[in-house]
């Protein structure tokens, strides 16, 4: 599986979804897109903000984590990830200084 799937659990979860069926019928997707997306790390940069709206996160996280996968180089690819980190460090950052 892809790292692309853990989030689709997540809004799986959060949904309160019951299968990946379940999943593409809320994203308007086949069930084998939603395979694709898990095997791959593929996914549209329309879906990448669903997504990212209804995790309530930083669409940079997955728009970074869709384009490293999708990248030629190891230095794209690097540059991409560290993107992707950066963005889920300054989410927990804030998550853990909210209740000062």
């Amino acid at each position: 599986m892809s790292y692309l799937g853990i989030y689709l659990d997540q809004l799986i979860e959060k949904k309160g979804l019951n299968s990946d069926a379940g999943l593409a019928k809320f994203l308007q997707i086949s069930r084998q897109h939603i395979s694709r997306i898990r095997k791959e790390g593929t996914l549209s940069d329309e879906k990448c903000l669903l997504i990212a709206k209804e995790l309530d996160i930083n669409p940079l996280e997955l728009f970074a984590l869709v384009r490293a996968r999708k990248s030629k180089s190891e230095e794209t690819r690097e540059i991409w990830m560290q993107l992707h980190r950066q963005t889920k460090r300054v989410k927990a950052y804030i998550l853990l200084n909210s209740n000062d």
